[in-house]
């Protein structure tokens, strides 16, 4: 074959060719999109078990610093989430004034009441804290960093089960969010047992 006859044949890639590598390519692309999507979903809702798990060990240490509280009063306390509980039994920051609260001394049942609302609540949710722009968008506690759960569930359970007292965290999962929409996402939960 000859040189002429050989560049003759030889046109190089079609355009077609190009554009179906192209396809392959966007599609490719896609798919790595997509698990990158995946894996920081994932992510978050594994930063949220930390937290909900967090809290649970954190009002399961109070529960037994307080030992003077029975059971009872942890599963028969309704919180309100609405307004700061009274009193309020630990120091802590006021970002509407900008000051340091000092803590009331409270006794056993007002302790218990405390710990638990403050599992449960959220600082910035309550009406006081709302009402300030600045207040409103901060983060206070555990609480703060877990999504409200969807429907009726309960951010915090507990249950009295013999000598011992299940706490079960809830949260809205932020993977489901996005896929369900943010009224409709999966509620996740962990739970611990405390014996007291």
């Amino acid at each position: 074959m000859t040189i002429a006859k050989f560049s003759r044949n030889s046109k190089g890639s079609s355009l077609i060719e190009v554009l179906i590598t192209l396809l392959i390519f966007a599609v490719g692309l896609l798919g790595f999109a997509g698990l990158q999507v995946n894996a920081l979903q994932s992510t978050a809702d594994s930063g949220q078990r930390s937290q909900a798990v967090w809290i649970s060990q954190e009002l399961a240490e109070r529960m037994r610093a307080n030992s003077d509280a029975g059971n009872a009063i942890y599963t028969a306390v309704v919180t309100n989430c609405a307004n700061m509980p009274a009193p309020i039994c630990t120091d802590h920051y006021d970002p509407i004034t900008g000051n340091k609260v000092n803590a009331t001394q409270c006794n056993a049942t007002q302790m218990a009441a405390f710990d638990l609302w403050e599992a449960q609540c959220s600082y910035s949710g309550t009406a006081a804290y709302q009402a300030n722009a600045t207040a409103a968008n901060g983060r206070y506690s555990s609480r703060d960093f877990l999504a409200r759960p969807a429907g009726a569930t309960p951010a915090l359970a507990l249950q009295a089960v013999g000598t011992r007292l299940a706490i079960t965290t809830n949260w809205l999962s932020i993977g489901s969010r996005s896929k369900a929409g943010i009224e409709d996402g999966e509620n996740l939960s962990t739970r611990l047992e405390v014996q007291r």
